[in-house]
């Protein structure tokens, strides 16, 4: 019986399968370790539940959004650490201990939580503005190594609540839940930080849709939003330190700035703010403003002046 082409090609779409190697990227995985406080609390029930533990839930989903990881599930991570724990007391002192499986740990420890108020008033007016601070000091590891791939501090300051009044007239509003908000905002550029550090952002094509419009960028709306700009680089050479043969880098030559127009699910567009225009294959870095957040990334509307600026 002689056999047709798509039966061979069947054939070969059923080995794949069997292999396991069928339309999968090999992503490495990554687990999320207990996230710890250092802030004072008044209570264990709201370090718990409100500081730490959401925090951590909102990071593990935010990492699963990214799509570039494998995120090993809670209770399978504490199973893993608490064997590597075990075959740490059962083994010689000079034994090289490693998590087999899992490729990066992620630790954290939040470090500032709390609010601020801004006031002004006079005998007849007063305003106010309440704004949620938040940090976190994470650390990336590589379970195979030991070796500390990513250290970062994370700072995030959002407007949670206003309010004025005047002659007998009060008004104000608040956001219903800004804890979540601030946290929310916070693990959206710890997921950023991390992704960045093993897989950076990268200009995966450039298209004259309309004006300056678009680079295509290799991440979503799990990392980057609307209005976010980022510095566009072309690598060089490497930098290599003759002192302690470490590999420091590459030169740099800056393409110009770009900021996102659209943030889809698993891709960016970016129009062309300053310089060149970006090739495919450049990297690209969220730019931060002087609070560390990202730059012209703000959920605050404020009105233009009317008149001329001071």
């Amino acid at each position: 019986m002689r056999l047709t082409k798509p039966f061979y090609f069947l054939i070969f779409i059923f080995s794949l399968l069997l292999s396991g190697k069928a339309f999968t990227a090999d992503l490495p995985i990554i687990g999320i370790t207990e996230i710890t406080s250092g802030v004072d609390v008044r209570n264990y029930r709201e370090y718990k539940n409100s500081k730490a533990g959401n925090f951590q839930t909102m990071l593990e989903t935010q990492m699963v959004k990214v799509n570039r990881f494998k995120v090993m599930e809670r209770n399978r991570l504490d199973e893993v650490l608490s064997e590597q724990g075990l075959q740490g007391e059962f083994t010689d002192a000079g034994t090289t201990m490693n998590v087999g499986a899992v490729d990066y740990l992620v630790y954290g420890s939040i470090t500032k939580f709390g609010k601020k108020e801004k006031t002004i008033s006079t005998k007849s007016f007063a305003t106010v503005k309440v704004i949620a601070e938040f940090g976190i000091d994470l650390k990336v590891v590589d379970a195979t190594t030991g070796e500390v791939r990513k250290a970062e501090t994370i700072e995030v300051s959002l407007e949670t609540g206003s309010g004025m009044a005047t002659k007998g007239i009060q008004t104000g509003d608040a956001a219903a839940d800004p804890l979540a908000d601030v946290q929310r905002r916070a693990a959206k550029q710890v997921a950023a930080a991390i992704s960045e550090s093993i897989f950076p952002i990268e200009v995966i094509a450039f298209r004259e849709d309309s004006g300056q419009c678009c680079a295509y960028l290799n991440y979503g709306n799990a990392v980057l939003s609307n209005g976010d700009r980022l510095k566009v680089v072309s690598l060089g050479a490497p930098l290599i330190d003759a002192a302690t043969g470490l590999d420091l880098g590459s030169t740099e030559k800056t393409v110009g700035i770009v900021e996102v127009t659209e943030a889809l699910e698993k891709f960016s567009k970016a129009k062309i703010v300053s310089g060149e225009t970006p090739g495919q294959g450049q990297i690209a870095r969220i730019v931060k403003d002087s609070t560390g957040s990202n730059s012209t990334n703000n959920n605050t509307q404020q009105r233009k002046k009317i008149g001329r600026k001071i």
